[in-house]
């Protein structure tokens, strides 16, 4: 396959499960290589959030995946961590139906996680959430969809170890403390 072609995005989720060895990412309709691993922050960042978000989730309801496929128009993305109803075949290759996604801020990916990722993910009817988290200081930048489905044009700040995130969802609610997910992190 060349990687310039343009492709649709069940066609990338196949090239991807067939090389698993690397990391892609379908950029309106473009196969993107992406940078694996990470720093142990990154890591710890994310670990902390998957507990913290599987203490409260309710597992017959929503499933927790880290880099899960999401499919976003011409774009295929693999955040750090996706929410997804449980009702998701098994054997799906990636969802379009999540319900949070959090994506660790690395130097290499910020400008896409901050941009590009943002109108993709809030353009998903399904998405209540879009979190980005620092891996470096105690802080995150949120969009949360309001119960009547309006999404902020503008993230909420939030930034301090004494710093909680609300999350009051059309589908859950959830709390999640900055000293809990930076806890010896930062």
């Amino acid at each position: 396959m060349n990687t310039f072609s343009r492709i649709d995005p069940d066609t990338f989720f196949k090239f991807a499960a067939e090389h698993p060895e690397q990391r892609y990412e379908l950029e309106r309709g473009v196969i993107v290589q992406q940078m694996t691993g990470g720093t142990k922050r990154h890591g710890l960042v994310k670990l902390q959030l998957c507990i913290l978000l599987r203490e409260q989730l309710d597992q017959t309801k929503f499933a927790l995946i880290q880099e899960r496929g999401v499919n976003v128009g011409a774009s295929a993305r693999y955040p750090d961590i996706v929410v997804e109803p449980a009702s998701e075949p098994g054997d799906s290759l990636a969802t379009a139906q999540p319900a949070l996604i959090v994506e660790v801020l690395s130097p290499s990916t910020s400008a896409t996680d901050l941009n590009a990722k943002v109108s993709e993910y809030l353009s998903l009817p399904s998405l209540d959430v879009y979190i980005v988290a620092s891996q470096s200081e105690p802080a995150l930048l949120v969009w949360q969809r309001s119960v009547d489905g309006n999404v902020p044009a503008t993230p909420v700040e939030i930034e301090g170890l004494d710093k909680n995130l609300d999350i009051e969802g059309r589908h859950f609610k959830l709390r999640l403390k900055l000293g809990d997910i930076y806890r010896g992190i930062v």
